[in-house]
């Protein structure tokens, strides 16, 4: 990534008494950040001494000899309040100042002609800005101490566009990058180069998605020609190295672009010709490779090869309204009446991350637990020397067990960075009505991957009294499905008296799929119908019309996980909960794939860069072989391969998914078979296991036999594992048992409960 231009900042003389100071000893060099160097001359004298100014109450305009102007509010004799510093050579930094540094908010203009606008915090530019080059560069996002991190967008002086998660001045983690002659990569950073999973498409047509390492393809990829023909596999330091497979479509069109990146040679025409006779014969083409060069080929029935779709490298689909993901809840914007709450836990969550990830990665303690340890942090809205100023009123922030729910969180594979952007970015979080009887407030992320729900105080007593049971289950039990906790922390208002505590959580529904159907089961009956049905509504036990089949390995998965996690509950005195499920039905995503609101993936990544080809059908040190046993192990290594990427989750945020989001149909997944696992195991390639509860196939059985079985995707997670059995459901409990039998109400024993839900769920997955 291009580096910004170098500028400098620097701080303004003293006034009175300290100005004395300032004429006998050199002024300090600010060496924060890469934009700084020397500041100017010190100037002698006092404002009193006989200099030109002027004074009001607490306003004055200064002149010092070297010609450097302050004109604005003063405070113990240094600028304190809104003010403008002029230097001598034409730079000025006009804003809101404390005790003499720049603090709040303000604008600096150097004289090479660089500017900043936006938010300073101990005379760093800190926060959201825009920071506007000499060669016409441009940043607009996220400064922490004069580095760009966190979210933002930046123009470079030739007219490349990045756009995506920075940390200390380089693209991290995931971002987009256009070029300006077209190319354009969409993917995952480290230090400013393309590293994790991605997509690149070149100008000219062609495209890879893929793994990259260090700014070369390495691992997994499906690299596709303009022509259409397609090579699936393995690379290794930008060349091919290993097994793949190389085909044409029947309806083969072009695909992404090619440009100012050096990528793969297209076929020749004897090349483009042996893949004509394939298709002709309803073969493909495996290849091995050995660093970009061609050793082996294989012909193979294409019935025998699971090829990923090529649909996603096409046109997108026209847009419509028919198909799109209905966006759930209020965004919160200035006026609503949760504004100021939102702000108060954006700035919370931002400073938590950032203070708990500066601290040493240890061993948890026994100490950790406890949440009465927990510090309160005063955030007062002009900032202080811990807060950065805000826009919102004084409140005070607790985060508890801090170090816990970090761990939480890396076991759960969160990143911090896409954690702050999703909650803490340039968008509003949505508020939501609370669905059950709780009266709960649920704020939800703009890319609806983490809910905010209020607790009551009982409720948060209750989750740091189970929080050492539920972080050694969590670390014992990879498979859970029990909620996912991120974080618990508490919000007061002193001006209110109001005291609001929150725990962040993963939404169950958090796919770029729209769920059809929504159930919140618990295996009681009693209150468990919804009555008045919409297309919104969260249906319960006595709504439920039919069966769900699962893949027997997956279903003995899940009966064995779900014994594990009502243990749990069951020894933790906890009951209420239910299990929330969401159903897609996959046939009405491809009704509908024609009118889909949703753009196809038009990344893409780099080719095969200085591949050393020899030319089919000539005498080399290529073998042509038919299909033998060369062939059958051959297929083994590409069911590795498909086993790779079957399983990866591309990371996505909604910075991407206006460019990124693609139909399920679309994406990588071909379908697997049982012993692909251990082949790719055996291969010595790492990959990720499907997640339960997420994205599982299953096949809808109607109670009613008229009706067809339907294939679905399920997502499900068990929720509302905070009501312990105390004395009010142990009231409710005989209260309702004089009038309904004891089997059938919600408010049961926790042993009851678990052993009626477990029994109730093996009725619903068959």
């Amino acid at each position: 990534t291009p580096s910004s231009t170098d500028v400098s900042r620097r701080s303004p003389l003293l006034f009175g008494t300290k100005a004395v100071a300032a004429a006998v000893a050199p002024p300090q060099t600010n060496n924060r950040g890469a934009r700084e160097r020397e500041e100017g001359t010190g100037a002698e004298g006092s404002l009193t001494g006989g200099m030109a100014n002027e004074m009001e109450s607490d306003s004055c305009r200064h002149t010092f000899p070297n010609g450097d102007v302050y004109h604005g509010a003063v405070e113990n004799d240094l600028p304190h309040g809104y003010g403008k510093y002029e230097w001598s050579d034409g730079s000025f930094y006009e804003g809101e100042w404390s005790e003499g540094v720049k603090h709040g908010y303000g604008k600096y203009k150097w004289a090479s002609g660089s500017s900043y606008e936006g938010q300073w915090s101990e005379g760093c530019m800190h926060g959201i800005g825009t920071y506007t080059g000499s060669d016409d560069s441009e940043y607009h996002g996220s400064f922490v101490k004069d580095k760009k991190s966190g979210y933002g967008k930046k123009k470079y002086p030739n007219g490349d566009i990045y756009e995506g998660l920075w940390k200390n001045d380089l693209a991290e983690n995931l971002g987009i990058y256009h070029w300006l002659n077209g190319d354009k990569f969409n993917g995952e950073w480290r230090q400013g180069k393309m590293h994790g999973h991605g997509t690149f498409v070149w100008h000219t047509g062609e495209r890879y998605d893929g793994d990259w390492k260090t700014g070369l393809e390495n691992g997994p990829g499906l690299f596709i020609w303009a022509d259409g023909s397609a090579f699936y596999g393995f690379w290794e330091d930008g060349k091919k190295h290993g097994s793949g497979v190389w085909w044409r479509e029947l309806d083969a069109s072009g695909g992404g672009g090619a440009g100012a990146t050096p990528r793969p040679k297209s076929p020749n025409d004897a090349t483009a010709d042996k893949l004509t006779v394939a298709l002709s014969e309803n073969k493909v083409i495996g290849r091995e490779y050995n660093k970009g060069k061609l050793v082996k080929e294989h012909w193979i029935d294409r019935d025998k090869v699971c090829l990923p779709s090529l649909r996603a490298t096409r046109e997108p689909a026209k847009k419509t309204k028919k198909y799109a993901k209905k966006v759930q809840g209020e965004t919160i914007v200035k006026g609503h009446r949760s504004y100021d709450l939102m702000l108060n836990l954006q700035l919370g969550i931002r400073y938590n991350i950032g203070k708990v990830n500066e601290e040493s990665v240890k061993e948890l303690e026994a100490s950790d637990f406890d949440k009465n340890i927990s510090r309160q942090i005063f955030f007062p809205h002009n900032g202080s020397e811990d807060t950065p100023p805000h826009s919102s009123t004084d409140f005070y922030w607790k985060t508890y067990c801090p170090r816990v729910f970090r761990d939480l969180r890396k076991r759960f594979g969160c990143d911090p960075g896409q954690y702050v952007y999703a909650l803490c970015g340039d968008h509003a979080l949505r508020e939501l009505s609370s669905p059950g009887k709780s009266g709960s407030v649920f704020y939800i992320s703009h890319d609806d991957q983490y809910l905010c729900k209020s607790l009551r105080k009982s409720e948060l007593n209750h989750l740091s009294n189970i929080l050492p049971a539920y972080h050694k289950h969590i670390s014992e039990h990879s498979n859970t499905i029990l909620p996912k906790f991120y974080g618990l922390h508490r919000i007061t208002n002193p001006q209110k008296s109001q005291r609001v505590r929150f725990v962040v959580m993963a939404n169950v529904f958090c796919r770029d799929i729209n769920i059809h159907r929504m159930y919140d089961l618990k295996g009681s009956v009693v209150g468990r119908s919804s009555g008045n049905i919409t297309e919104s509504t969260i249906l319960k036990d006595l709504d439920l019309d039919c069966t769900f089949k699962l893949e027997r390995k997956w279903h003995d998965i899940l009966f064995d996980q779900l014994e594990k996690d009502c243990k749990l509950l069951e020894k933790m005195n906890i009951m209420d909960y239910s299990l929330l499920l969401g159903i897609h039905f996959t046939d009405e995503e491809e009704n509908s794939m024609m009118d889909d609101t949703t753009e196809d993936d038009d990344g893409g990544m780099n080719g095969d860069q200085g591949v050393e080809e020899a030319p089919l059908g000539t005498s080399s040190s290529l073998q042509t072989i038919d299909e033998d046993a060369d062939s059958r192990s051959f297929l083994a290594n590409l069911n590795k391969l498909n086993k790779v990427t079957s399983t990866k989750e591309r990371r996505t945020s909604e910075i991407f998914h206006q460019q990124t989001r693609t139909r399920r149909s679309d994406t990588m997944r071909p379908v697997i078979t049982e012993d692909l696992e251990k082949l790719s195991e055996a291969m010595g390639v790492s990959y990720s296991q499907r997640v339960l509860g997420v994205s599982m196939p299953a096949t809808v059985i109607y109670n009613d036999e008229s009706k067809e079985p339907r294939d679905a995707l399920l997502f499900f997670a068990i929720i509302d594992i905070l009501q312990d059995y105390n004395a009010r459901k142990q009231l409710e409990n005989v209260s309702k048992s004089v009038v309904y039998k004891r089997n059938e109400i919600s408010a049961v024993s926790p042993k009851m409960y678990s052993k009626r839900f477990q029994d109730f769920l093996g009725k619903v997955f068959v």
